[in-house]
């Protein structure tokens, strides 16, 4: 977990708009933190939550310390004035028990409770509530309340990455802040700083497909996914050879390996369209760039190659729509071979 704002990547702009907010004394008591999953939101509203409890810098400066014991007590969990809810352990959604207590408790315990109590240690209570477009209507409707009746003396932050879910009531009354995906060399840099890849190029790799989550990043790096991402990148090297056939037995075989049930199978098989995106995208990069090194540019010319990448591209968007609509993976993959290899016949007959 993150203890300093400098070790954060990305959203500089958002820490801005708070930083702005705080010198203005115009600090919301309820925020939405919305964007994809896996970008850093949470991190965010913990470095601001570990901000406001800082006892080196004032509340303006939004900086926390990490040292003092203020800082301490919260990255170790332990500061009283701060609370988090989310998905409990084998739970789908965000009970009413969590807001509001259960049974004869209700009301007395929770997160609302919590909140509505004066801070023991600090001039104001925090709270982030993880997956906020998970809470139950009853979970919901407890926390409007407290959102009706806000206390100045507290911060609460919903971070979700489906805020069209949340109550209208609910979002009414929460200043709304939108969080956008990390850069390509954002994802790289926490890579390599994390130790998380065996390489640079390996890095470049997960970075380019993982589109800018952190989430997304750590599902690519599962060897099973590596296994077909391989598979992919070695089949399309010979693209103005490709026996459809051959390819879709190939491929098929690989996504039947790794994958348990159905579903699975679905799900890996949106991973095989998105990899053969990017490498169709890559050798369109190359085309553009200038690159006749490229066998296809030396096969079918650079511009007719630009124009043979860019409807290939397409049929995946198309094979992607089959998979989502349920028709069966083997058939939208081995028709999508089958239209890839079409197209690169007839673009070598016209030559």
């Amino acid at each position: 977990m993150l203890n300093s704002w400098e070790q954060l990547k990305g959203h500089e702009e958002q820490r801005q708009s708070f930083e702005r907010a705080l010198r203005k004394g115009r600090l919301s008591h309820a925020c939405v933190f919305s964007g994809p999953a896996g970008i850093g939101k949470r991190q965010f509203a913990r470095l601001l939550a570990m901000s406001v409890f800082c006892r080196e810098h004032a509340l303006d400066e939004l900086a926390a310390c990490g040292e003092c014991r203020a800082c301490r007590a919260f990255t170790a969990n332990s500061w009283p004035d701060f609370h988090e809810v989310g998905l409990l352990s084998g739970k789908r959604e965000i009970l009413i028990g969590q807001m509001a207590g259960e049974g004869e408790k209700r009301g007395r315990e929770g997160l609302c409770y919590e909140l509505s109590m004066t801070p023991q240690a600090s001039d104001r209570r925090v709270a982030i509530i993880d997956d906020a477009h998970r809470m139950t209507t009853e979970a919901a409707n407890a926390l409007l309340k407290t959102l009706e009746e806000p206390s100045a003396q507290s911060l609460i932050m919903l971070m979700t990455d489906s805020p069209e879910t949340l109550l209208p009531t609910i979002r009414s009354r929460c200043q709304q802040v939108r969080f956008f995906p990390l850069s390509t060399e954002h994802i790289k840099e926490i890579l390599l700083h994390d130790e998380l890849v065996e390489s640079e190029t390996s890095a470049e790799e997960v970075a380019r497909l993982c589109e800018g989550s952190l989430e997304t990043a750590s599902q690519l790096l599962d060897s099973d996914l590596r296994t077909l991402r391989e598979t992919v990148t070695r089949e399309l090297q010979q693209l103005d050879g490709m026996n459809s056939l051959a390819t879709t037995k190939t491929v098929m075989g690989t996504i039947e390996q790794i994958s348990g049930n159905a579903g699975e199978q679905r799900l890996n098989a949106q991973w095989l369209l998105r990899f053969i995106s990017d490498a169709l995208r890559m050798r369109l990069k190359a085309l553009v760039s200038g690159d006749l090194a490229d066998r296809l540019a030396q096969r079918v010319g650079a511009r007719r190659g630009v124009d043979l990448l860019t409807p290939m591209l397409e049929r995946t968007v198309t094979a992607s729509a089959q998979i989502e609509g349920m028709v069966p993976v083997s058939l939208a993959i081995s028709s999508l071979f089958d239209d890839l290899a079409q197209m690169m016949r007839s673009a070598l007959k016209g030559r």
